[in-house]
């Protein structure tokens, strides 16, 4: 396996990997190849963004998509996506991507590193044992609109 630096020419590949992951077990999404384009460029153009790629050998099999923010406690990292692919899934490749978000954050003395995802999810078991926290004192809200 090798970690690299995201570049925007590996956006397609990106996209057809996010596809697989999240329309299938256990998200069940609905995600078209558009509309995963559009979420993953929206978040490579902000001015922070920080991202990486693993490959075995010519074939991506995971990514996680981040950006930087400030607080009046320093800066943190955003984990705004992270994916891998299904066979690739419980074999070490999410370890391997937050190794390095976090080796980042050590390297620029970024606060912290937070994220959100879904409670029940494997994600969420992932997290807890790399011990990040549950804050049950906050609450993600949400309003539909449409």
């Amino acid at each position: 396996m090798e970690i690299k630096t995201f570049l925007m020419n590996d956006l397609q590949k990106c996209c057809e990997l996010y596809v697989r992951t999240f329309n299938g077990e256990p998200w069940y999404d609905h995600w078209t190849k558009e509309s995963a384009y559009a979420r993953l460029f929206e978040l490579t153009e902000n001015k922070r963004f920080l991202g990486y790629t693993l490959w075995n050998n010519d074939e991506l099999v995971g990514a996680v998509f981040c950006n930087l923010k400030t607080y009046h406690s320093g800066s943190e990292i955003y984990v705004e996506e992270l994916w891998v692919s299904s066979d690739c899934q419980r074999k070490g490749c999410g370890t391997i991507l937050m190794d390095e978000v976090e080796k980042y954050a050590k390297e620029n003395a970024i606060a912290s590193v937070t994220l959100l995802t879904g409670k029940g999810k494997p994600s969420f078991d992932f997290y807890k044992k790399r011990d990040y926290k549950h804050l049950e004192y906050l609450a993600f809200l949400y309003k539909r609109t449409v």
